[in-house]
């Protein structure tokens, strides 16, 4: 298997804290399980739940949700949130 097609719960805490950070994201001070990403269009808050990985898009005032199972690959999922709600 490779990098590319790893999924997201064999990747360790510290690693996919530095893939959100290489992502724009910052942590939260007070809930270290969520992240903020701003983006020009949108902006969306990133959520390490116990079983599945969740994005909350806020687009012109609309809040769009997806979860991403865990199983998922990283690029896959990477490549979901960047595109946007």
């Amino acid at each position: 298997m490779t990098n590319k097609d790893k999924p997201i719960n064999q990747y360790s805490l510290q690693s996919l804290e530095a893939w959100l950070q290489n992502l724009g994201a910052e942590k939260d001070n007070d809930d270290p399980s969520k992240w903020r990403l701003d983006h020009a269009d949108w902006q969306a808050i990133i959520y390490f739940e116990q079983e599945d990985l969740s994005v909350l898009w806020d687009f012109n005032g609309q809040n769009i949700k997806r979860s991403f199972s865990y199983c998922i690959n990283k690029e896959d999922v990477q490549n979901a949130i960047l595109q946007g709600p």
